[in-house]
This record gives C-alpha cells, structure tokens and sequence, in this order.
C-alpha cells in the first residue's frame, strides 16, 4: 500500500512539472500559473498537513533543482502551502477547495517571489511581483475548478 502511493505521488510530481514546463507554463506565459501548486493544495486538502508538507518540500525541491533559481525557493515556499492546505481541510466545504486552492497558491507563488527578490534572483522585480497577484489567483482557481 506504501509502495503504491509513494509510486503514485511521484508519478504525478513528474506529471505536474511535465505539463507545467510544456503546456501550461508557455499558455500562461504572462501570468504566473502553477500547476504543481495546485497539486501541492489538492493533495494537502485531502490527506492533511503531513502529507501536504512532505509533499510540497520534495515536488518543490525538485523543481528547485530543474530551475535557474536558487534550490530552496520553491521547496520552502510549497512545504508552506501544503501546511496551510492541510490546516484548512478540516474546516473545508467541497464549494470552497477551488476558492482556498486559488488563494493559497497565489500566496504561495508571492511568497516564492519575495524569496527570490531577497536572494536577488535574476529578473525578478517587486513590481512584476505585485502586479501578478491578481491574474495568478485567478489562474488558480480557473486552474482547480476545471
């Protein structure tokens, strides 16, 4: 059962960053649209905050380490969404997954950007950051309600 779940989990991690780097990440180019995010909240909100934590630490770190970025950003900033993700599924309506999957994950993809304001990551800038807020929350939820 163990076997078939950790088989499972990676099966979708590879899944996610696939379609992430080909499809869904060149249709959104302007907006800030993860799918792996998304997936970090889904499976937080079902299994709870442990798994979401584990989750989103190792699919962010492997992300982490197919970007130019600095290891770490993706990994810290996911370890954090599938807890908040996960605290939130034991007061959670079915109506309201998309809206707290769409919040989080824009929040999540903020907070990745501020990191990667402070380590002066290349071409990340605190206006582009800001002015993507909005387009990436509604990315999201469009993104987990379909």
């Amino acid at each position: 059962m163990r076997r078939t779940r950790v088989a499972a989990a990676l099966a979708a991690m590879i899944t996610a960053l696939l379609l992430q780097a080909t499809l869904v990440g060149p249709l959104t180019l302007p907006v800030p649209v993860s799918i792996a995010a998304v997936l970090v909240a889904a499976v937080a909100l079902v299994d709870g905050p442990a798994t979401g934590m584990s989750f989103g630490f190792s699919l962010g770190l492997i992300a982490d380490l197919g970007s130019r970025h600095p290891a770490g950003v993706l990994a810290l900033s996911w370890l954090a969404l599938g807890l908040l993700a996960g605290s939130a599924s034991a007061r959670r309506s079915v109506r309201g997954d998309a809206a707290i999957a769409g919040i989080l994950c824009a929040v999540s993809s903020t907070a990745a950007a501020m990191l990667l304001i402070v380590v002066h990551a290349d071409g990340v800038t605190l206006v582009h950051t800001v002015r993507d807020i909005v387009p990436s929350l509604l990315g999201t939820c469009c993104l987990r309600s379909s």
